[in-house]
């Protein structure tokens, strides 16, 4: 993943900006050119859309109500008594989002 990242960032010209939106580990480290970043290379970071919950919880809707975001697909809920389950299954991409319930 970093080095996919790194090719990115080498890939932009003067003034291109590079998106980082998430993939990599919490405590990955990158690394950059210093001379290439001089010209105007910007590397900028965005956390869920870079948007207001609000925006972004409006978007996320509209796209589902035209059947172009299964969010509900992505969720899969389980009892308390299945911890080990959730956590398997989140980590094999069995399941996108856990969700715990208590009963």
């Amino acid at each position: 993943m970093i080095a996919v990242l790194e090719e990115a960032i080498e890939a932009i010209g003067m003034l291109g900006t590079c998106l980082l939106i998430g993939g990599a580990p919490t405590d990955a480290r990158f690394s950059a050119d210093h001379m290439r970043t001089l010209f105007g290379k910007r590397i900028v970071g965005a956390l869920g859309g870079s948007r207001t919950s609000q925006e972004m919880i409006s978007a996320l809707l509209a796209l589902w109500k035209v059947g172009r975001f299964p969010f509900d697909e992505l969720v899969r809920t389980y009892p308390m008594a299945e911890i080990e389950q959730a956590i398997r299954d989140t980590r094999s991409g069995e399941v996108i989002k856990a969700v715990l319930t208590l009963e």
